[in-house]
């Protein structure tokens, strides 16, 4: 085992850094994913760099197997390696980091997690690229980029803990009836932008770059409950 996986292995993300983590995997659904193979080979520089330089501080200085997990720059090496890292698992899933996994589709997304998704066909834009996604064992995210920065990101959690990433304060937030389900939309001047709600001990959340009126959130909150 190399020293940079030592090193790794002993660090533990507390509340604060997980929330801002899942924070930030919401903002970046605002871009749409350029040159994917580009980022993973940066990533892997960077992996390779951290690595090296660990392994030349713990032949110098005789460090401990267990970092200071308080240290802000373990704690920001941690963040940036569950954001940025990725490598291709055994079974055929690619995984970013340590917590996050990719799969082919929706049925291996909602096998893998336990919670049934599936694809939506009838999106406010034309989709050019999707992603399916656990994020931490926490929740099931897939994820739809559109050619012009649109995107759509469905997200089921494990529990009820509020999962969406958005923590955008919105002009209007409303209660709605879905299938019996009470859905919170979120907005502003009549166009939404998030929609919440909770069913059989899931948090669900669809999140939206461009906002629409509320029938057709509400359609869409209807096709993702199936």
């Amino acid at each position: 085992m190399s020293k940079y996986n030592e090193i790794m292995e002993h660090i533990e993300l507390n509340d604060e850094m997980r929330e801002r983590i899942i924070g930030n995997i919401g903002a970046r659904q605002k871009r749409k994913r350029i040159n994917t193979a580009v980022k993973m080979i940066s990533a892997l520089a960077a992996c390779l760099v951290i690595a090296v330089g660990a392994a030349a501080l713990l032949s110098r200085d005789k460090l401990p197997q267990t970092p200071d997990d308080s240290s802000p720059n373990v704690a920001k090496s941690a963040e940036s390696e569950i954001l940025a890292g990725s490598a291709d698992s055994d079974d055929g899933q690619t995984q970013h980091g340590y917590d996050v996994q990719e799969y082919g589709g929706a049925n291996e997304l909602s096998d893998a997690f336990g919670v049934k998704l599936h694809d939506i066909k009838n999106l406010p834009f034309e989709v050019t690229e999707q992603c399916y996604s656990v994020m931490f064992g926490d929740f099931a995210e897939i994820n739809y980029n559109g050619a012009n920065g649109e995107y759509c990101c469905i997200r089921a959690g494990k529990d009820t803990e509020d999962i969406s990433g958005d923590y955008n304060e919105y002009g209007t937030v409303k209660d709605i009836d879905i299938n019996g389900t009470t859905v919170t939309l979120k907005g502003n001047d009549k166009r939404y932008y998030l929609a919440v709600w909770i069913n059989d001990g899931h948090f669900y959340s669809v999140s939206l770059s461009d906002g629409i009126d509320e029938q057709k959130m509400s359609d869409l909150v209807r096709d993702v409950m199936g």
